[in-house]
């Protein structure tokens, strides 16, 4: 699956963008019960919030370089765009055959 497509690199930048709105939203949360209630709050909650913004970071960058090198490796492979399900061939008569002034150019 990973050598096929860049799509565990997409979801690992989706991770890493709900780890930091996950984080913002705890930021605030824990802002709101210290400023509004004036619930004192120990410290383990600032040390969180400050490893899901890293992280969510880390993981967001992480998925950015891997859409940069999944672009290349792609590239490398040189594989066509798209391909041609089914291919007929003309000749020169045949594609004339129908057309009056092309036969009478051939003749």
């Amino acid at each position: 699956m990973t050598s096929f497509s860049v799509a565990p690199l997409r979801v690992a930048s989706l991770l890493g963008l709900l780890l930091a709105a996950g984080a913002f939203i705890f930021g605030m949360q824990i802002l709101i019960e210290t400023v509004v209630f004036g619930e004192k709050v120990p410290g383990y909650p600032s040390v969180v919030v400050g490893l899901m913004v890293l992280g969510g970071v880390q993981l967001i960058m992480i998925g950015i370089m891997g859409e940069y090198i999944g672009k290349i490796l792609s590239e490398l492979k040189a594989r066509p765009v798209y391909f041609v399900a089914e291919h007929t061939f003309k000749t020169a008569e045949s594609a004339g055959a129908g057309d009056p002034q092309a036969r009478s150019a051939a003749e």
